[in-house]
């Protein structure tokens, strides 16, 4: 099969999964551990995407070792169980079977902690559709997006021509302009399209039929 890409980097929150259930639910809990009032519809939205100590800052006011409290009591919710709060959005692990079939790399290139991101797959049984995990080692360790996929490209060793970037949010095109790779924005996820479009968006895909015609090169 023709294929556009010889790699493709999944965001992992709002484009392989809707994970917003535990997110939302685990940002809650910390802001009663504060005594403040949980976020609004914006403000739940904003802790899609980028690290917690930006989210905590930008939306509660929490920072510096505040910040670092909230985000230790997110944690506690969680990993009791908020992390598994989430469903696979519709043709997603169809379309990374497909990808490990026809030899395209894969890899999730998130903000998200690469432990609860190996938790995660290991809970669904999927880890073996995911040929790289490139996350930050934790939450006191924060990456830009464009670091983890300058990583992605060294392990597979293929030029930024060769791999497209697949997120919802902003920061996934931002980091796929920086780094020289395509981005396509996943419009099932958290962001707009304009969003996505005025941060350097190459394609924009409404599903995951729609992404799998950008990758294998059957747009017309």
């Amino acid at each position: 099969m023709i294929k556009n890409y010889d790699a493709v980097f999944f965001d992992f929150d709002g484009t392989i999964a809707d994970t917003s259930k535990g997110i939302f639910n685990s940002a809650d809990y910390a802001a009663r551990a504060f005594g403040l009032p949980v976020p609004d519809e914006k403000g739940h939205r904003y802790f899609m995407g980028p690290p917690l100590l930006e989210s905590f800052e930008v939306v509660m006011g929490l920072k510096g070792e505040d910040g670092v409290e909230a985000v230790r009591k997110y944690r506690e919710y969680y990993r009791a169980g908020g992390m598994l709060e989430m469903t696979f959005y519709p043709g997603i692990l169809d379309l990374l079977t497909k990808l490990n079939e026809n030899g395209v790399k894969t890899a999730v290139t998130s903000s998200k902690p690469e432990m609860f991101v190996e938790q995660i797959l290991s809970h669904f049984d999927i880890g073996d559709r995911i040929d790289l995990i490139s996350c930050p080692r934790g939450d006191n360790f924060p990456e830009k997006k464009a670091s983890l996929i300058n990583r992605a490209l060294t392990h597979f060793g293929i030029e930024p021509g060769r791999a497209l970037m697949v997120g919802d949010r902003y920061l996934d095109m931002e980091g796929a302009s920086l780094t020289g790779v395509d981005g396509c924005g996943a419009l099932w996820g958290y962001g707009t399209r304009e969003e996505l479009l005025d941060a350097g968006a190459k394609y924009t895909a409404a599903s995951a039929a729609e992404l799998e015609d950008i990758i294998f090169g059957n747009l017309d």
